[in-house]
């Protein structure tokens, strides 16, 4: 019973947080609203899930603050650049060779 408690707490606490997140950037996204105000603008800071703990976290490339799981880890440019031009070679080989076997 204190278990499901708990959970029920975690899972209100992070609709709250969202539910608040949501409105921010609701609000902050709104093309009709007044801008001439002396309030400057604050970044929108884009957060993530960690698929271990589920927690919020600010970036995908750098391991989770709160448990640490580094399993996400992107590709950069040139990386996915060479994975396609491998792939292209390896498809063209495969269509040739099937083409000359069918022939």
């Amino acid at each position: 019973m204190k278990n499901k408690q708990a959970d029920k707490a975690k899972l209100d606490e992070f609709f709250t947080e969202v539910g608040a997140k949501k409105k921010d950037v609701s609000s902050s996204q709104n093309p009709h609203q007044d801008t001439s105000g002396s309030k400057a603008k604050t970044p929108v800071v884009l957060t993530y899930t960690c698929p271990s703990c589920r927690k919020m976290i600010t970036s995908r490339k750098e391991p989770c603050k709160y448990c640490g799981y580094k399993g996400y880890i992107p590709l950069n440019e040139k990386e996915i650049k060479k994975i396609r031009f491998i792939m292209f070679f390896v498809i063209l080989v495969i269509a040739l060779a099937v083409y000359f076997a069918t022939r």
